[in-house]
């Protein structure tokens, strides 16, 4: 898992929101390349009562991997709606790290197997 650390600006966090933001943020660990297993992540959790009606509850996410920090933030009406938006804008931040900093190797394996007359 992730290394998160949660914490609340004018929102009081329970154990069910501390599970639900481990579980959906720690899990992007799954999508991470192998060299960034030890990630460190920031959660922050808060109630907005100036925003508007429907952009009451934020969440803050900012991942740090090596050479790159990844953010995403969402305001919505549920705070849980928050953390699955927040997830799934990091989601797409990690998969992109992930292309850019895997490299080819794959592509060259299949090449030389290719070459070679092996499968």
């Amino acid at each position: 898992m992730i290394k998160l650390d949660i914490s609340g600006k004018n929102y009081e966090l329970d154990e069910a929101i501390k599970r639900y933001v481990k579980k959906k943020l720690g899990g992007l660990e799954k999508y991470l390349p192998r060299r960034a297993k030890d990630a460190a992540g920031k959660v922050v959790l808060m109630e907005d009562p100036s925003g508007r009606e429907d952009n009451q509850y934020v969440c803050e996410f900012q991942l740090e991997l090596p050479g790159h920090i990844i953010k995403a933030k969402e305001a919505t009406v549920s705070i849980y709606a928050a953390v699955d938006i927040v997830e799934a804008k990091a989601k797409i931040q990690v998969l992109k790290y992930k292309d850019k900093h895997q490299g080819d190797q794959r592509r060259v394996r299949g090449a030389v197997r290719r070459i070679l007359g092996r499968s």
